[in-house]
């Protein structure tokens, strides 16, 4: 039970404030792209109807370093915006393209046959729907 407690207090300390999350959300966009990566190059390995081409995965990689370049960039651009209304934009577009990067991640391990339904009541919650 204390590694449990150690783990959420580390996780405390990461987002202790906006600015902490902002960087916190951005960590956590990096990790969902590789594991994005990772469940779509199985996707297309495993299913029969479609042809596995290295190109494609080549140019997914490159669209997401461009991807976290891009989002890297609008840090320092969010100071120019007055009174903490950029990094709350920022805040509010990195949730945003990691909702989109947990949406994609599920797709592909629907893909596998493995049932996602319960994963997409919860994106769908957690995007806005109902």
């Amino acid at each position: 039970m204390e590694k449990h407690n150690m783990i959420f207090q580390y996780l405390s300390l990461l987002t202790a404030n906006e600015e902490d999350k902002v960087l916190f959300v951005l960590l956590l966009i990096a990790i969902a792209m590789i594991v994005d990566f990772v469940t779509g190059t199985i996707a297309a390995i495993v299913r029969e109807d479609r042809e596995f081409r290295s190109k494609k995965g080549i140019n997914g990689i490159l669209r997401k370093i461009a991807s976290m370049l891009l989002l890297i960039f609008f840090l320092p651009c969010s100071m120019l915006i007055p009174e903490g209304m950029g990094i709350a934009l920022v805040y509010t577009m990195y949730i945003g393209y990691l909702i989109m990067e947990i949406k994609s991640i599920v797709e592909n391990v629907g893909k596998n046959g493995t049932d996602v339904t319960l994963f997409q009541e919860f994106i769908k919650r957690l995007s806005g729907g109902k």
